[in-house]
Order: structure tokens, then sequence, then C-alpha cells
């Protein structure tokens, strides 16, 4: 599947978990237009993610830039938190596209887990909507039940 399936794909999934979970359980409060925003940014993000092990993905040719980005910011600024994260999402995307096979261990439910895992920080709810936007990519390349 090309790109665009899959934004399309983790859009419409990541719309159907906010639609179930905001009718059962009232979860993603938006509270304004940041709440808005981050959630697009975690749908597009995380539909593409799977493959941050091509080195010609749309991801990774999104992250380098915002790495840069962010390195560059945060040297101007002398923000080290900013150029810290900067450098390592390069290092990070660098090291994935350029070592790990495609359609290996990221196109994985673990690996998809370890990455989602850390929005729990900010809510559950970004967490659950990573994850499904994530595996929504996993679905649409028939990796259905691969865990590692």
């Amino acid at each position: 599947m090309n790109k665009l399936g899959h934004l399309l794909l983790g859009a419409i999934s990541g719309l159907v978990l906010i639609m179930l979970t905001n009718l059962k359980f009232n979860w993603f409060n938006f509270d304004g237009i940041m709440s808005v925003v981050f959630i697009i940014i975690i749908i597009y993000i995380y539909s593409l993610l799977c493959d941050i092990d091509a080195k010609s993905s749309t991801i990774v040719w999104t992250f380098i830039p915002i790495g840069l980005a962010s390195a560059i910011f945060g040297f101007v600024i002398n923000n080290q938190v900013y150029l810290l994260c900067g450098i390592g999402l390069i290092a990070i995307t660098f090291v994935a596209a350029q070592f790990l096979s495609h359609r290996g261990f990221a196109h994985s439910i673990l690996f998809g887990i370890v990455v989602s895992l850390p929005l729990i920080y900010v809510s559950y709810e970004y967490a659950a909507l990573a994850f499904v936007c994530f595996y929504s990519h996993l679905a649409a390349d028939g990796e259905y039940l691969k865990l590692t």
C-alpha cells in the first residue's frame, strides 16, 4: 500500500476509535485546537511509522528535517533539550533506515507497543490512538499477527 492509503486507513481507524471511545468512555475531551492538532500529528506519524526502516519513506524524510530544525533551534536558543531531542531523532531515524530490514522488526506488534507506550505519559487515550494507527499500517500490509 502507498503512503496515501496508509494515511487514509490510519485516519479512518483513528477516527473510529475516537468516536467509539468518546461515546462509551468519554475519552478525547477536545479542550482546544491543540488537542486536534496533536491528534492529527499522532495519526500522521503512527500511520507511517512502520516504514521507518525504508530509506526513501515519507516518515524518514519527515523526521530528518524535524530533527534538524529542532537541533538548530536548540543550538540557537541554547536549549539542550531541543538540541538533544533533534540529534536523537536524526540518529534513531538514520539507524532504523540504514540497518533495519524492510518489513522486519519495525513491522511488528511489539515495535508498535514500544513506540506507542511513551504517549501514556501524555494520556492513555493518545497511546491507544497511536497504537491503533500503527496497527492499521500492519493490517494493510498483511502483517496482522506479526509479533516480532
